[in-house]
């Protein structure tokens, strides 16, 4: 009995230390590769400068993947997450794909150093940016288009994906197809 009693607490550790190796590891995510260049040409470089940013996203999504279920229910999806926070991920991911499809080649995110001045500034709102089940993703988000202080575009975007396959990685590709049509939009109305 008293062999038991000493061994009780090392068998206590064990089964804790099995159950914590039954957690499933953690999974991170990007917005997925950047979309294939548009088929037309980037006008020529201009020599000016674009910052992208600030991105300001809800603080329950910067680096949580959220996917609404019924109603107002959601599940926060604890093991999948994003890689980096996301209005780090947004803020890149549209000044490259501006950098590709405008003539502002020296296009960054916020916040950068390289750019002491910029030519324009886009700050970027996301105000709802989240998965209805395996089914779609939406985007909602305001930006607009500053030169000199002055807001010269400013527009509300609104857009939804549909997810190719009921998994994480396809829902993580949906949120980069949506980004990529916001950066779409947002070249279209640089002057």
């Amino acid at each position: 009995m008293k062999r038991l009693v000493k061994a009780l607490p090392t068998l206590a550790l064990a089964g804790l230390l099995g159950a914590c190796s039954s957690t499933p590891p953690l999974q991170f995510y990007t917005l997925g590769p950047l979309a294939p260049p548009p088929a037309s040409a980037a006008p020529a470089s201009t020599g000016a400068s674009l910052v992208v940013g600030p991105v300001s996203v809800p603080a329950t999504i910067d680096r949580l993947l959220i996917v609404r279920l019924a109603g107002s229910r959601a599940e926060v999806a604890e093991h999948h997450r994003w890689a980096a926070p996301l209005k780090t991920e947004i803020a890149r991911r549209v000044a490259a794909d501006l950098a590709r499809r405008s003539p502002y080649a020296r296009s960054v995110a916020w916040p950068q150093a390289s750019i002491a001045e910029p030519t324009l500034s886009v700050p970027i709102d996301v105000q709802r940016f989240e998965a209805d089940g395996f089914e779609r993703v939406t985007l909602e988000a305001v930006w607009t288009i500053r030169q000199a202080g002055r807001d010269i575009a400013s527009r509300r975007f609104s857009a939804t994906e549909a997810i190719a396959a009921p998994t994480f990685e396809a829902l993580a590709s949906a949120h980069g197809r949506l980004v990529d049509a916001l950066a779409a939009e947002i070249a279209a109305a640089l002057p």
